[in-house]
């Protein structure tokens, strides 16, 4: 009978932890997650290109924008096509890297504090690019504002209006988690 009360009067305690356990399990389980693809990304970029940037009487056009998802590196960076100039013409691709920041004003997703990671001229005609490509790198690219690669209203009606508390990288495809 010892036995009996004593497990009684841990009654109070055994089921505290045992709610403790069912509210821990639900938690994890009642998160929410949506997948944003980078097609849907590169839809959405489309939109606010082509851009045309001037500096000290150069002209630059950026255009062609596409997300680029990196599994392997768990990053993502930006390249577009750059061009300057009509004859003579300068062609590069330009590789950003960046921060995926979130914008809880707009309740958008951002690209922000661009900086190069990689510049390829694909065609040139100019006898002398350097200054125009000096031009590109230096100044150009820096007036760049930040860059939404997409707003929670365009991926899901059930997606929450805030910050995801986790973000994963994917083959092609970012995973926003919300607990």
């Amino acid at each position: 009978m010892k036995k009996g009360l004593k497990l009684i009067a841990n009654l109070p305690i055994i089921s505290l932890l045992l709610m403790g356990l069912f509210i821990t399990s639900s938690s994890q389980a009642s998160s929410v997650y949506q997948l944003v693809t980078a097609k849907k990304i590169n839809l959405g970029l489309q939109t606010q290109f082509p851009v045309i940037r001037s500096f000290k009487g150069i002209s630059a056009t950026f255009s062609e924008p596409e997300i680029l998802i990196n599994v392997l590196d768990k990053n993502i960076k930006l390249m577009m096509t750059v061009t300057s100039g009509e004859n003579p013409k300068l062609i590069a691709k330009i590789r950003f890297k960046g921060n995926l920041k979130f914008d809880p004003f707009t309740e958008a997703y951002q690209f922000e504090d661009l900086y190069e990671d990689k510049f390829s001229i694909e065609s040139n005609t100019f006898d002398t690019p350097e200054p125009i490509i000096k031009a590109i790198k230096q100044s150009l690219i820096n007036s760049f504002d930040d860059i939404v690669l997409f707003n929670l209203d365009e991926i899901n009606g059930f997606a929450p209006k805030r910050e995801a508390d986790e973000i994963v990288i994917l083959a092609k495809q970012l995973k926003f988690v919300w607990y």
